[in-house]
C-alpha cells in the first residue's frame, strides 16, 4: 500500500521578522521610469567587455587556457554582456550574447569551428557597439539572432556525427 503524502506548513518565524507588504507602488514606478530613461553610457563598458573577450580568446587560441577554463571565462564575460545589455536599450546585445551562453553550456572543445562561431559573435557585438544600434534589431536582429543559433545548432550536429 502507497503513504500518502504528509504536508508540513512551515513555521511563520520568518514572516514575522520580516512583515508584510511589498515595495511601495511609487518607488517601483519611480525605478522604472530611471530605467528607461537610464543615462549612463554603456558603450565604454561594452568595449571594455569586448576586448576582454578578444584578448581571452587570443589567448585560448594560443592553446594557454584548458576548453573547462577558457570556456568558464569566457562565459563570465558574456553574461555581463547579456545581462547589462537589456538594461542600456541594448537588447540585440542580450539577445546574441544569451545564444553564446546556451551554445557554451554543450561545447565540450575549444576546436576551429569553435573558434569560428566566436569569432562571428565577436564581430556581431562589435558592430552593434561602434553603430551604436539600440534595441532588437527588429526583423533583422531577430534574423541575425537566429542564425548564430543555427550556426551552433549545425556545430552540435557536424560534433555529434564526427564522434
Amino acid at each position: 500500500m502507497k503513504k500518502r503524502p504528509i504536508f508540513i506548513a512551515p513555521k511563520k518565524d520568518l514572516k514575522e521578522k520580516v512583515g508584510d507588504g511589498g515595495v511601495p507602488a511609487h518607488i517601483l514606478k519611480h525605478c522604472q521610469t530611471y530605467l528607461e530613461s537610464n543615462p549612463v553610457d554603456f558603450i565604454p563598458y561594452a568595449r571594455s567587455y569586448l576586448q576582454e573577450l578578444k584578448d581571452l580568446h587570443l589567448k585560448i587560441s594560443k592553446g594557454g587556457v584548458k576548453t573547462e577554463d577558457g570556456i568558464k571565462a569566457l562565459g563570465n564575460i558574456v553574461m555581463q554582456l547579456k545581462s547589462n545589455g537589456s538594461m542600456f536599450h541594448y537588447q540585440l546585445i542580450s539577445m546574441t550574447s544569451d545564444v553564446m551562453l546556451k551554445f557554451f553550456e554543450k561545447a565540450q572543445a575549444l576546436d576551429d569551428d569553435f573558434h569560428e562561431i566566436f569569432y562571428v559573435y565577436l564581430k556581431v557585438v562589435e558592430i552593434i557597439i561602434n553603430k551604436k544600434l539600440k534595441g532588437n534589431g527588429g526583423r533583422e536582429g531577430y534574423a541575425l539572432t537566429q542564425e548564430l543559433h543555427n550556426a551552433c545548432l549545425r556545430y552540435f550536429g557536424k560534433n555529434r556525427e564526427s564522434k
